[in-house]
């Protein structure tokens, strides 16, 4: 018999809730401080996952909470290129 396969799960780091990978917005800040969003799993840096509800995004940005997980600091084009992605989300999600 085989197994079914395990999907991975990982946790927004704006509302706390554990969704399959597939469903979050990965955002990875590489080592050279340049910032990627929407990235495969695949992507070198340090990565966080967002719900994709502006909810969330709004959430992640006004605190620290991005900056946390991503261990480093924003920088103002890194912040203003995060808002420009958080405009064409939809405005909430029933989960996040």
């Amino acid at each position: 018999m085989t197994q079914p396969k395990r999907i991975p799960q990982r946790t927004c780091v704006a509302c706390g809730a554990k969704k399959d990978q597939s469903l979050l917005i990965r955002v990875v800040q590489g080592p050279d401080g340049s910032l990627s969003i929407g990235a495969s799993g695949r992507g070198q840096g340090r990565g966080a996952y967002i719900c994709p509800s502006r909810r969330c995004w709004e959430k992640g940005l006004r605190g620290t909470r991005l900056e946390h997980a991503l261990r480093a600091k924003l920088t103002d084009e890194n912040r203003a290129a995060l808002l420009q992605y958080m405009s064409t989300l939809k405005e909430s999600d029933s989960n996040g």
